[in-house]
């Protein structure tokens, strides 16, 4: 593949729904990554924008209103934004290929089916996190940013998905499209923001974070989850 994504062997076990020490689970996930690793073919888009933060009041739901207009409607992101006066967006995808493999998978294994679902999504993760190194680089060092933030989390409503593509414009940049029920393909994707805080001051854990431990998932609501972590 043209860019090296780091395999995260727990985090894939993880969304398998394996349990501590299972070491069958184990050989299944990364005998699924050994079917996996050729087939990726990952690719992103990113936009920076200038954006205003509006909590919500009452009833009313919190917004967040790019410069150009463009309003993200969602308590939960206005709150995770809070104190940023720019964000970047972004849309991910590991690639048509990866889709295949994994229909041919599951096809062949329903169990084999389920760890390749896990290795991808461990994968675009591992991407992610990858490619927010790379855009950082090119970024002042004193500002602080949010961690990332999908349409689905919280109240942020998947259809808004629909806003961050036609911004992106992500099927003529990065192959990324959007069917009419708001499936994205290929469906290992991702769009998302991340907050830019300018102010120097460290940001505050999201608001939603259960025992006020700051994770990958805090700014999400469904607390029921099955994949949601907590970090020490």
């Amino acid at each position: 593949m043209a860019v090296r994504i780091p395999f995260d062997e727990k985090e894939a076990l993880r969304y398998f729904g394996a349990r501590p020490g299972d070491e069958r689970a184990a050989v299944t996930v990364d005998r699924a990554f050994l079917q996996l690793r050729n087939e990726v073919q990952p690719r992103s888009t990113l936009q920076q924008w200038s954006c205003t933060v509006v909590q919500g009041a009452g009833p009313e739901k919190g917004r967040v209103i790019l410069e150009n207009g463009t309003e993200f409607v969602s308590s939960g992101l206005a709150r995770h934004l809070k104190g940023c006066d720019r964000l970047l967006l972004f849309g991910a995808t590991l690639g048509t290929r990866v889709d295949i493999a994994l229909r041919r998978i599951s096809v062949r294994s329903i169990a084999e089916g389920a760890a390749a679902q896990a290795v991808a999504a461990s994968l675009i993760e591992s991407y992610l996190d990858q490619q927010e190194i790379v855009w950082k680089k090119d970024l002042p060092a004193a500002w602080q940013y949010r961690t990332r933030f999908s349409p689905g989390y919280g109240d942020w409503d998947l259809a808004e998905q629909q806003k961050i593509f036609r911004l992106l414009d992500c099927a003529k940049t990065i192959g990324l499209t959007l069917t009419a029920g708001g499936i994205m393909a290929p469906t290992k994707s991702v769009t998302a923001v991340i907050g830019i805080d300018r102010s120097g001051k460290k940001a505050e854990p999201a608001a939603d974070t259960r025992c006020g431990k700051k994770t990958k998932c805090a700014a999400c609501g469904n607390v029921t989850c099955p994949y949601r972590q907590e970090e020490p």
